[in-house]
C-alpha cells in the first residue's frame, strides 16, 4: 500500500503523464519472472492454426539462439537451458516500441525496483522488490505469487533472466512450482532529429513441477485471457514515459527519485545519474536541432555488457569481483 496522498499520486500521474491504471501484472518485461508468467504467459496453443504453431515454435527457436551459452559457465547453461529445452508453456509477447533514451531504458530494464517505487506511490500496484545482490532481487505480487529472479546476462541488445518461483492462493489449491526465463531482445533505430527508438521484444519460457500446463491454462485463461499483451505493451510505455520525464521535465523526476524509497541507495543514485545525461543528451539534440551545428558533445551513452560470468567495467562489475573481471555464478 502507498504511503502518497491521493493528491500527490495525481501530481505524480501527470509528471510522468501516466493514465490511473492499476498495474498488478503488467511489468513482465522487466523479469519478475514466475510472478509475470502465471498471469501473463496465457492463453495457450490451444485453437492454433497450423501456421500459428509453425510461427511459435520459430520464434521459440529464435530466443534460444539469442541466448549467449558459449559466454556462461556450466552451472549458468544448465539453469536456463533445462527450462527452455523443455517448458510446460512458452509465449512471445508482441513488440513494443517506444521512445527512449538507450542507457535509460536499460538501467530500468536492470532495476525494476525503480519502475514498482513509482507505481507504488502512484498507488496502483501491490507488487514489491527487494533487491538482495547486484543482479539478483525478490519479488511479490501481494497475491499469492514469490519469485527470486537473477539477471543472468545483459547488454544493450539483450538481457537473460531467470527466476524460481511459487504460487500458493485461492486460485489453485495447491502450491505451485516453477521455473523460468526470460529472454528480452531490444532493437535501436534514430529518425531525423536523432530521436532513439527501442523495439522491445520478450519471449518467455515456464517449466511448472508439480501440475499440469493444461490445468493452469483451463485454471487462469479465463482470467487473464488476452490482457497479458495489452499489459505488457502499456509497461514498456511507461519506461518511455519516464524517459520523456527526464528529457523535458527533469526536475520533476528528480524530486520524484528523492521518494523512492524503496529503492537502494546506490540504485537511486545511479538513476539520479543516469537521468541527468539523458536530460544532457536532449538538450543537445535540440540545440543542433535549432542551430544545425554540432557543438560541446554530451557524455556518450555507455550501457555495457553484464552477466554473473563476466563484467566489461567497474561501473557494472558486482561488488564480489574477483581479479581480471571475472565473477563466479552462486
Amino acid at each position: 500500500m502507498s504511503d502518497c496522498a491521493p493528491g500527490r499520486r495525481h501530481q505524480l500521474r501527470y509528471a510522468l503523464r501516466v493514465p490511473a491504471t492499476r498495474f498488478t501484472g503488467p511489468y513482465q518485461w522487466l523479469a519478475i519472472g514466475l510472478l509475470v508468467t502465471l498471469h501473463a504467459i496465457l492463453p495457450t496453443a490451444q485453437g492454433q492454426t497450423r501456421t500459428q504453431r509453425a510461427l511459435d515454435q520459430q520464434s521459440r527457436r529464435d530466443a534460444i539462439e539469442a541466448i549467449p551459452f558459449d559466454q556462461l559457465d556450466e552451472q549458468a547453461h544448465a539453469k536456463l537451458w533445462s527450462v527452455v529445452s523443455r517448458p510446460s508453456l512458452y509465449r512471445q509477447m508482441p513488440a513494443a516500441v517506444i521512445p527512449a533514451d538507450p542507457e535509460l531504458y536499460v538501467f530500468l530494464v536492470r532495476h525494476p525496483e525503480v519502475i514498482v517505487n513509482m507505481w507504488d506511490l502512484m498507488g496502483i500496484t501491490k507488487v514489491t522488490i527487494n533487491r538482495n545482490a547486484d543482479y539478483v532481487f525478490d519479488a511479490s505480487d501481494g497475491a499469492g505469487t514469490d519469485s527470486r529472479v537473477e539477471l543472468i546476462y545483459g547488454d544493450q541488445n539483450l538481457h537473460v533472466m531467470y527466476a524460481d518461483g511459487t504460487y500458493e492462493g485461492p486460485l489453485l489449491k495447491n502450491e505451485i512450482r516453477g521455473r523460468c526465463v526470460l529472454v528480452l531482445r531490444s532493437e535501436y533505430s534514430q529518425d531525423r532529429e536523432k530521436n532513439t527508438f527501442v523495439t522491445s521484444r520478450l519471449d518467455v519460457f515456464l517449466q511448472i513441477d508439480n501440475v499440469g500446463a493444461e490445468l493452469i491454462a483451463r485454471t487462469l485463461h479465463p482470467l487473464v485471457g488476452s490482457t497479458a499483451d495489452q499489459n505488457f505493451v502499456e509497461s514498456v510505455k511507461f519506461v518511455g514515459q519516464v524517459t520523456q520525464a527526464a528529457e523535458t521535465r527533469p526536475q520533476r523526476l528528480q524530486q520524484l527519485s528523492q521518494r523512492l524509497t524503496k529503492v537502494n541507495a546506490p540504485v537511486r543514485q545511479q538513476f539520479q545519474a543516469v537521468a541527468a545525461l539523458a536530460n544532457q543528451r536532449a538538450h543537445q539534440r535540440r540545440v543542433e536541432q535549432t542551430t544545425g551545428t554540432v557543438s560541446g558533445q554530451p557524455p556518450a551513452s555507455r550501457t555495457s555488457a553484464v552477466s554473473r560470468v563476466y563484467s566489461v567495467n567497474d561501473r557494472d562489475k558486482p561488488a564480489t569481483v574477483p581479479a581480471a573481471g571475472v565473477t563466479t555464478l552462486r
